[in-house]
């Protein structure tokens, strides 16, 4: 599965309509010696449309991918957010976050 297929298919699920926005967000991760632990997040995007969610996702996943979890699969994301807010990660270590705008 693409990941712009699999997060499609997340967003779906809180019934957004055509004009609904959304904000991207990015956690920087620290290892600890144990395992990755978010330290801080930044926005990638604002009140982006659904083709600028997904392409600041596509990014987002690529650095994931280089920097903290090579083996990464994208049949392996998880949601772990709550109401309209899509928390993901790939075994147990977040990645990203789309919120309602």
């Amino acid at each position: 599965m693409k990941l712009e297929t699999k997060i499609r298919q997340l967003i779906a699920e809180t019934n957004p309509t055509a004009e609904t926005r959304f904000d991207v967000i990015a956690h920087e991760l620290m290892h600890d010696g144990f395992g990755w632990g978010t330290n801080s997040s930044w926005y990638l995007k604002r009140e982006a449309n659904i083709a600028e969610t997904l392409e600041a996702a596509r990014g987002r996943w690529e650095v994931f991918k280089a920097n903290y979890h090579s083996r990464a699969r994208v049949a392996d994301i998880q949601d772990n957010g709550f109401d309209s807010t899509l928390s993901l990660d790939v075994d147990y270590i977040p990645f990203l976050e789309i919120r309602l705008a």
